[in-house]
């Protein structure tokens, strides 16, 4: 990976280090491409506008721009929609909780212009689950997946929407994470974030680092911009450490979150305490994760299926969450029922078939995806 790119990614960038890197760089096309891809083009011309813009030739830092002020823009409208959303749940007497997304943006980074949000994810209690599609179904809102089933969902604990004119995606979840963590788990220690004006309920920073570290560590952190999440969280709050690793170890996810700092300060040079540090540098697990990341990064390269899943089971600290993990990797998902569709009636059938199909992905086709 370049350097720039990830010396534009730091939460403290050195501007002397940025012009001098500016200058090494002989395809700006290239770096272009690679910001864009790696979810980090707007802090790449936020850093570079700042620090040199005279040391970046005009046509670059212009599509930077570009590239800035087009996500700032999504940004906004998916705030907007955000706000709406919470507004429909609340009059239907559905609590929900709003999580990654705006409220990061909003939340960790010196203006929400600097984080690329894909979708809109919501936790809400399981119960609420089905009134709360049909809600947002009955406005405007339409299932990704055509099968309504939430037993392809079960092991996701999550069910995707998208909007109508297809410019907003939805996750509602009722489950988080490889430890299943459902809605109360947060409930109790929630914090307002301020999104345009008014203030909205989500994670406290040390809830959403652990969580951002166990969903970095379920996709491999194949994108740069989850460790600049974290690396954000650590250099921006002041972290209740002692109770952010007690939780994290009751909860039986410390290899995730000592995984997670561990990259924000090789990659980013995150400010860790020296005592966390300690204890990050004594899981061998998490450092051998670590070293698969990086071997990654240069190339850009895409975990197989097979290392993917390896990448997850490794994670996991005792037996139990292991064999927990590999039985839900057999239960039907929704890719199960786009290879095969069949009548809901005959759903035993897919059982059958997903051992199959991830055979296929690992032998065959060792290409990983995420839905898998």
């Amino acid at each position: 990976m370049s350097p720039l790119i990830l010396e534009c990614a730091r939460t403290r960038p050195d501007p002397g280090e940025l012009r001098r890197l500016s200058g090494l760089c002989s395809d700006w096309d290239g770096l272009i491409k690679s910001a864009l891809k790696r979810g980090v083009a707007p802090l790449v011309f936020w850093e570079l506008n700042r620090a040199c813009p005279d040391a970046v030739p005009p046509e670059a830092l212009s599509s930077l721009e570009e590239c800035f002020r087009r996500n700032l823009k999504r940004n906004v409208i998916l705030a907007s929609e955000l706000l709406h959303l919470l507004d429909l749940l609340h009059q239907a007497g559905i609590q929900v909780i709003p999580f990654k997304g705006p409220t990061l943006a909003w939340l960790a980074y010196e203006t929400p212009g600097l984080r690329r949000v894909t979708d809109l994810d919501l936790l809400l209690p399981e119960r609420d689950a089905g009134r709360a599609i049909e809600l947002l179904l009955a406005s405007g809102y339409r299932r990704w997946l055509q099968s309504g089933d939430l037993r392809f969902f079960a092991t996701s604990g999550q069910v995707p929407l998208l909007r109508t004119d297809g410019l907003v995606a939805v996750d509602l979840h009722w489950l988080l994470g490889f430890r299943r963590l459902n809605f109360s788990y947060f409930h109790d220690r929630l914090r307002p974030v301020d999104i345009d004006g008014r203030q909205v309920a989500t994670f406290c920073q040390e809830d959403l680092l652990t969580y951002l570290c166990v969903h970095g560590g379920r996709h491999g952190w194949s994108s740069l911009t989850w460790i600049c999440d974290v690396a954000r969280l650590i250099d921006g709050f002041s972290l209740d450490w002692d109770a952010l690793l007690s939780r994290a170890e009751e909860g039986r996810m410390s290899r995730a979150l000592l995984l997670g700092i561990r990259l924000a300060r090789e990659l980013l040079g995150a400010s860790v305490p020296h005592e966390v540090w300690k204890r990050v540098e004594t899981d061998a697990f998490a450092g051998d994760l670590a070293n698969l990341v990086h071997a990654n990064l240069p190339g850009d390269r895409s975990m197989t299926t097979m290392q993917g899943a390896r990448f997850q089971y490794d994670l996991l600290e005792n037996m139990a969450d292991k064999l927990s993990y590999l039985w839900d990797r057999l239960q039907p998902s929704p890719s199960d029922w786009e290879a095969l569709r069949i009548p809901v009636s005959m759903f035993p059938v897919y059982y059958i078939a997903r051992p199959i199909r991830l055979a296929w992905n690992c032998c065959v086709n060792p290409v990983r995806g995420d839905s898998e």
